[in-house]
This record gives C-alpha cells, structure tokens and sequence, in this order.
C-alpha cells in the first residue's frame, strides 16, 4: 500500500511529519499526512520553494515588456554599477560583462548566499526596519565570487530579483506577487510580507543525525520588513499545490484564469546554463539528470517509470518540494518542516514521487 510505504520511509528516516499532495490537472490523485493525528491549516516557511514564485513574477513582467531578461540589472538598481571583483592582485577590477536579469534568474550573477558580510549587517544595525532595497548597496560592498554568466553558484540573486521586480513594476515586491499570482489564484493563505501567523513546528537535524524540535532560525532574515524573493514565502502546502498546479496547466489556474502563457512558462522551465557546474549540497539534490532554468532545476533525462524530459521544480530548507510534470500535467508538493532534510532524506523526495507514479501512472 502506498501510505504504508511513505510511512516506513518517514520512520526509517526519523521526519516526525510530511504533507504530501497529488494532482493531475485538476483531479486530485493522492493525498496523504504522515505524523499528524489532526490536519489543519499550518503555515510553512517554504525557504527555496519561494524561488519558482519570484522567478514567475519575473517572467509575467517579462510577458508584459516591463523586462528583459537581457537588460543589465543596473537599469533597475543603479548601485549594481558598483559591483566588483578582486584579480590575482587583490585589487578591485571592475566586471568584464554586466549583470543581467537573465544572470540573476539561473544564478550566475557572481553573488553567495552570506547574509552576515559586514556591510549587511551594519544596514540592519543602522535601520532595524530597513526593508529590501535598503541592502542592494551592501550585496556588491564585497567582491562578486566570479565574473557574472562564467559560474552557476547558489545566492542572493532571487532576492535581487525581488528588487528588480519593485522598480520595474513600481510596486513592492509582496504585492506585485499578492495581485499577480496570490489573488488571480485564491492563494489567501501566502504572502512575503510581514505578518503573525501560526507557523507549523520546526523540526531540526542535530550533528548525530537525530530529528528534534528547535527555536533556532539559522536561516533568519536581516529585518522583518526584508521580502526575500528567495527564501521569504510563507504559506500553506494546500495554497503551494495550487500555484503547482497552475504551472502543471500551462499557466491556467483551476477557475480558467490565465497567469502567465504557455510559451514564456516553457521559456521558465527550459534548460538555460548549459555545461556549467551545478552540483552542490543546494541544487542537485533529485540527481544529475537535472539542470537549471529560470529559477527551477529541470530534467534533461526522462525516467523509466514515468518522468518526462522536462520536468521540472525545487525545494527549500526545510523539506518543501515542488515537482511538475508539464507533460502530463501532475503537480506534486510536499511539506516536512525540517532544517538540514538532505543530511537523512536527500534522495527520498524522489523515491516519493517514484512510488507515486508506479501506482498512478504507469
């Protein structure tokens, strides 16, 4: 039975829950919670899964010709310009190629993923409600890692992008996404912005490999009023299954309305870096078949049971995951809630969703 064989894999791996939902189109395939008696309406940091929205945002704006993907990112953020790097020397040298929005959305931009480098943290001492903009001058206070397009490395870049998104729209990034993607949809239970709410229990993987409950947010922004386009997304796996299905549609939601059109969602999930190193504790994590988008990791290989070419998704920090088969219109998502997942479940996302297909789709 397959809950049974989800259930083993959850208890052999010590995951104390996990929501897992199933569609095809809009016919719902399989459901099913692991470790929870009561399923109620519980709030997720999705972490990463928070990139496919921003990278969808960006694209309905590249739809409406408010965005290029080949536009230098100075001609939105104008302190980009001061981007730099170190040569052999160790002086500072300008970049030979100009960041892109395109850079921005495969990762190639040059930035890392270090929130606690001096010059963003002394934006944070000096305004504790500084908001996301407030920082763009202190991501290229420190030298880029490479030259902007040479390297894929894992970033800030969605939360550039989430900046980008701001001027290019004249809107800030958590309404752009709300009046966009969250309303057309019915997503009442997303945001990026500040707000309380019940937020499920975190669950994290200590240094024997033992699943427990912690108050620790290691992944914390810089402030509250910060909208990482990146990591920000909070909201319920049952409202992340309907933007999942909505790109499983090729861009439709459930009600008929069109979000975004087929041809720039292809565009979105269609290899983009080619022979360029992706394999990294953060990206590859479903194996080397896949490679890298618009913000999504997307299959170059079909599978023997029933993944196409083409599929595509992501996950977060804790567990979230998102999976979309464009070929034969399944969305899967699940949620687990717990910080270091791929240290006792890397591969088992995957095996989830083989199990899945072996008996709904082959």
């Amino acid at each position: 039975m397959l809950e049974k064989s989800i259930a083993k894999i959850c208890e052999q791996q010590g995951v104390p829950y996990m929501d897992i939902l199933c569609h095809q189109g809009d016919e719902k395939i399989f459901e099913y919670t692991f470790g929870k008696e009561e399923k109620g309406c519980e709030y997720l940091q999705m972490y990463s899964c928070s990139k496919p929205v921003t990278a969808l945002a960006t694209m309905i704006l590249v739809e409406r010709g408010q965005l290029c993907l080949d536009d230098a990112v100075e001609k939105y953020l104008p302190e980009i310009s001061n981007a730099f790097l170190l040569n052999e020397a160790g002086e500072q040298v300008e970049p030979k190629n100009k960041m892109t929005v395109r850079h921005l959305l495969t990762m190639t931009a040059g930035f890392t993923y270090d929130f606690q480098t001096e010059p963003i943290r002394e934006v944070a001492r000096r305004n504790k409600n500084a908001k996301l903009r407030d920082f763009i001058s202190a991501f290229v206070a420190t030298p880029l890692s490479f030259e902007p397009g040479k390297k894929f490395q894992y970033s800030l870049c969605h939360d550039v992008l989430a900046a980008v998104i701001e001027v290019a729209s004249g809107k800030n990034f958590s309404s752009f996404v709300q009046e966009t993607i969250f309303a057309p949809l019915g997503m009442c239970n997303s945001f990026f912005d500040n707000r309380d709410c019940p937020l499920s229990k975190m669950y994290i993987v200590d240094n024997h490999g033992q699943v427990r409950l912690t108050d620790n947010d290691n992944f914390a922004l810089p402030t509250k009023n910060y909208e990482s386009g990146g990591g920000g997304l909070v909201c319920t796996i049952e409202d992340y299954l309907i933007f999942a299905k909505m790109l499983a549609n090729g861009g439709v939601s459930s009600t008929g309305k069109r979000i975004v059109s087929e041809n720039i969602l292809r565009i979105m999930a269609s290899e983009q870096i080619g022979q360029l190193n992706i394999e990294n504790q953060f990206t590859c994590l479903q194996g080397r078949d896949y490679g890298y988008g618009l913000g999504v990791r997307v299959r170059k290989v079909a599978t023997d049971w029933g993944l196409p070419q083409g599929e595509f998704g992501w996950d977060g920090a804790a567990g979230s995951y998102l999976m979309i088969d464009p070929i034969n219109k399944v969305s899967i998502v699940m949620g687990m809630n717990v910080k270091g997942w791929p240290s006792i479940f890397q591969d088992k996302h995957l095996e989830i969703v083989k199990l899945i297909y072996e008996k709904f789709f082959t």
